[in-house]
């Protein structure tokens, strides 16, 4: 991202998501004072509707996360969060929930109560890291009747595009709406992932064969049993990614 105070060419934005506003507030006026020279846009959300509504406003570079947040866990918050792409730091009393937080790809974990020179060496690491990969998406969050629901993504047998949505078709039968097309959600899966067919993407290693069905036709046939059309125009990119044996 260079070395430059801008990021991709704005101004960083931070948002802060702590339930406790005078400790919310105090973080601010540090973070501003630590980043001043970035010039930071930072705001503050005291809930997880909050946060969520602030990221569907605009998009965070970073994200400065309470790990308890009016009885609700933190990383439930993350895995809500997943589909941005944003650097995460946390900032929690609960010390033994560190290994954890680094599970789930934080920047950072910072125990409460901080101090200022413990914040900037966080701040650091942010400035550094702003251009690194985002954490590999492990969870989707999907609107339901039952309110959001946190879908491991291990639980997805493949995608299928549904016009201004995707459909998640999971292990256990269901199949759930997740709110962006299927163009939104293919840049923020893992690598693995790939596209088969304009209106299919599937995990690469659940696919055990390619089969040719002659013309060019091809199908491919996952672990679960799907069988999945391929496009002529992904063939060679897909047998590419699978490698020798399915040549």
């Amino acid at each position: 991202m260079g070395n430059g105070h801008r990021h991709h060419g704005r101004l960083m934005r931070i948002l802060i998501v702590e339930d406790e506003r005078p400790t919310a507030e105090d973080i601010r006026a540090l973070a501003e004072r630590l980043l001043k020279n970035d010039r930071p846009s930072v705001r503050i959300a005291t809930t997880l509707g909050e946060a969520l509504a602030a990221l569907d406003e605009e998009p965070a570079d970073a994200v400065l996360l309470d790990l308890n947040l009016h009885a609700k866990d933190g990383f439930d918050v993350l895995q809500h969060m997943t589909s941005e792409a944003f650097q995460t730091i946390v900032i929690s009393a609960n010390i033994h929930r560190a290994i954890e937080a680094y599970e789930h790809g934080v920047l950072d974990f910072i125990p409460k109560p901080y101090t200022m020179e413990r914040l900037k060496t966080a701040f650091d690491r942010l400035k550094k890291g702003r251009a690194p990969e985002a954490a590999p998406l492990k969870f989707l969050s999907v609107k339901s009747g039952r309110g959001i629901q946190v879908v491991p993504l291990a639980d997805v047998r493949f995608f299928r595009s549904a016009n201004v949505y995707v459909e998640l078709h999971l292990a256990d039968g269901r199949t759930l709406l997740y709110g962006k097309p299927l163009k939104s959600l293919l840049p923020l899966l893992p690598p693995r992932y790939v596209r088969l067919h304009k209106s299919y993407v599937a995990d690469a290693e659940s696919i055990v064969r390619l089969e040719s069905h002659g013309g060019g036709e091809y199908r491919a046939v996952l672990k679960s049993g799907d069988v999945l059309p391929v496009s002529r125009r992904e063939v060679s990119a897909l047998k590419s990614k699978l490698g020798p044996a399915f040549g």
